[in-house]
């Protein structure tokens, strides 16, 4: 019996196994299952073709939020600095946008949420975390894996793994959600019981991008945001 385990960076065709189109594409790779990344590797070039697999997927510019819809090539123009990334829609993808020294610098910096919507409106994303050099998360259980998940409007926080005892320390300071079609009336965050009004909220109607910041909520705690 043949065990399949699972690679951070792979081709399309791994992804995509029913689409021959992505069998003999070469210089484009899956990061997970959320992430399309086109590197330019060629001198001198100033446009790439990318081809967006999925039929009735959408996919997001990572730098414009523009959408384009899957199963066909686009060209895209690139310079020295831009590569091509896109966030598959129905997806959510946790970074952290500050930098730090060491991996221990980073623990405690705050994450951003991306939050790319599928045609339903939908998305859904894990973040494991863990200290990031011993082997705690095997000995002692000592990690946390929570999964975020939007559905009509809500943005929920839940533990997914309840073996897992990680204090993980840090917070997730702002949401951008990519495909909201309209503004919204208001936005609220619920943490613990307790339901405050989100006042850090731009809506970009040419992009159809809804940022939410100044959340500072712990990644270690069930919490939820709704989109009104």
């Amino acid at each position: 019996m043949l065990t399949l385990i699972p690679v951070p960076v792979r081709p399309l065709w791994v992804e995509f196994p029913r689409e021959q189109c992505t069998f003999a594409v070469e210089h484009q790779y899956m990061i997970g299952s959320a992430l399309l990344a086109c590197p330019v590797t060629d001198p001198g070039v100033t446009e790439v073709k990318v081809l967006l697999p999925g039929t009735g997927e959408s996919w997001y510019d990572v730098s414009t939020a523009q959408v384009f819809r899957g199963g066909r090539t686009v060209s895209f123009p690139v310079t020295l600095d831009t590569v091509p990334l896109f966030q598959r829609g129905g997806t959510v993808v946790s970074r952290r946008t500050e930098s730090g020294s060491c991996t221990a610098d980073l623990q405690k910096l705050p994450f951003t949420l991306t939050v790319a919507l599928d045609s339903k409106g939908c998305a859904e994303g894990d973040l494991y975390l863990d200290d990031g050099y011993s082997f705690n998360f095997r000995d002692r259980k000592q990690f946390s894996l929570r999964r975020f998940s939007l559905d009509r409007g809500r943005l929920l926080n839940r533990c997914t793994d309840d073996r897992g005892k990680y204090d993980a320390e840090c917070s997730v300071q702002s949401v951008r959600f990519l495909g909201v079609k309209k503004k919204p009336s208001a936005v609220t965050a619920q943490i613990s019981g307790l339901l405050k009004d989100c006042t850090e909220v731009q809506y970009q109607a040419a992009s159809h991008m809804l940022t939410v910041g100044g959340l500072d909520l712990d990644v270690g705690k069930d919490w939820e945001i709704r989109i009104l």
